[in-house]
């Protein structure tokens, strides 16, 4: 069933996860007994193989509101928009159809003025906290400290990701030998070539054309 929603150019009817090496978004919260902990030293292409091998993506928490929401977090962006963000997690994700997303209780974020999330953060119904991404490129929330995410496009699932294989449209990877360990670790039958996509064949692309 597809996800019936108006389509434009800018539209996609998939949300991708992406991992990333760097260290948890509120890292200081990811103490021992969290479903996360053991994955904090790890890197990106270690998460992303623990995600498949448990068929499962942990909420984590949300940053810079009050009540410390947890949520899984996935971008909506279209193509040329997830090449960009690769650049700036890693080229490890996960691909999901909205449609799945939605009615296990996820949607698109609520992108909420800094200002208003300052004075009346509080006042928010608790069940929409893990809904919110502040937009405060004035730093009204925590001086110093611009946010704007505007550009990720995010979706928000207020619990953990449980999945089968046969949830899964895509898998991203860094590269065309890496899609072969992944299938190989995982086993064909539940992650075949056809679903892994190389992010390496994008950037190739790009470069040759642009040499043209």
């Amino acid at each position: 069933m597809t996800f019936d929603t108006k389509r434009t150019a800018d539209y996609s009817p998939l949300v991708v996860h992406f991992t990333k090496s760097s260290r948890m978004v509120c890292d200081n919260l990811i103490v021992g007994g969290d479903p996360l902990f053991e994955y904090k030293q790890s890197n990106a292409k270690e998460r992303l193989m623990s995600i498949l091998e448990e068929r499962k993506i942990f909420d984590s928490p949300m940053p810079f509101l009050p009540l410390q929401p947890r949520a899984v977090c996935f971008t909506e962006c279209i193509w040329d928009g997830l090449a960009s963000l690769s650049d700036q997690y890693s080229p490890y994700g996960i691909v999901f159809s909205k449609r799945m997303i939605f009615d296990l209780g996820g949607g698109p974020a609520l992108y909420v003025r800094g200002d208003a999330m300052a004075v009346d953060g509080n006042q928010i119904p608790v069940r929409l906290h893990p809904f919110i991404a502040p937009f405060d490129p004035d730093a009204a929330i925590k001086p110093g400290v611009p946010l704007d995410w505007l550009h990720e496009r995010e979706w928000r699932l207020p619990k953990s990701l449980e999945f089968s294989f046969a949830n899964i449209e895509y898998v991203l990877v860094g590269s065309i030998k890496e899609a072969s360990e992944f299938v190989h670790q995982v086993g064909a039958q539940q992650l075949p070539e056809s679903k892994i996509i190389p992010m390496e064949v994008y950037r190739n692309i790009k470069q040759s054309w642009s040499l043209q």
